[in-house]
C-alpha cells in the first residue's frame, strides 16, 4: 500500500501508539492510541481501515523490519 505524503508521518505515529500501548504499563494506558492519531488524517471508512489494518502488520513485524 502506498502512503502519501501527508500519511507517511501520521502513519509512523500511529505504529510508534501501537507498540507502546501493546507494552504492559502500571494503571490504565493514556497516551493516544493509534486509532486517534489515524483520525487525523479524517480518512474514509475504507482508507481507515486499510491504514489501521498496515498499522498492525507493521507494529507486529520483527524490529528489523519496522517499515512499511
Amino acid at each position: 500500500m502506498k502512503l502519501t505524503q501527508a500519511e507517511r508521518p501520521v502513519f509512523t505515529r500511529a505504529v510508534a501508539a501501537y507498540l507502546e500501548a501493546k507494552k504492559p504499563h502500571k494503571g490504565k494506558f493514556t497516551g493516544p492510541t493509534a486509532d486517534e492519531i489515524l483520525e487525523e488524517l479524517t480518512p474514509g471508512p475504507v482508507r481507515w481501515a486499510k491504514l489501521a489494518a498496515l498499522v498492525i502488520e507493521v507494529a507486529d513485524r520483527p524490529p528489523a523490519q519496522v517499515t512499511p
